[in-house]
């Protein structure tokens, strides 16, 4: 059986960042968050290609390769 490990927003995101030192996860402004109507924005130079919560980090991180199978994103 195995169990889930929880890694915070924060490292996975600075997880990725240096996988992949291109693209950036950042975590978006009440105001942006607004506009948005995510928390968390993928981010290739200045551009956003794609925002979402915790569960798009987790894909982002997963898809990189930075983020374990048992591993899950806590805030």
């Amino acid at each position: 059986m195995s169990t889930n490990q929880h890694v915070t927003c924060t490292a996975a995101r600075r997880r990725f960042e240096r996988a992949q030192p291109h693209r950036r996860i950042s975590k978006l402004s009440q105001a942006e968050r607004q506009g948005m109507g995510s928390p968390f924005a993928l981010v290739e130079g200045n551009t956003i290609v794609d925002a979402g919560g915790l569960n798009a980090v987790q894909r982002w991180c997963r898809d990189a390769g930075v983020l374990g199978p048992v591993e899950t994103i806590t805030v």
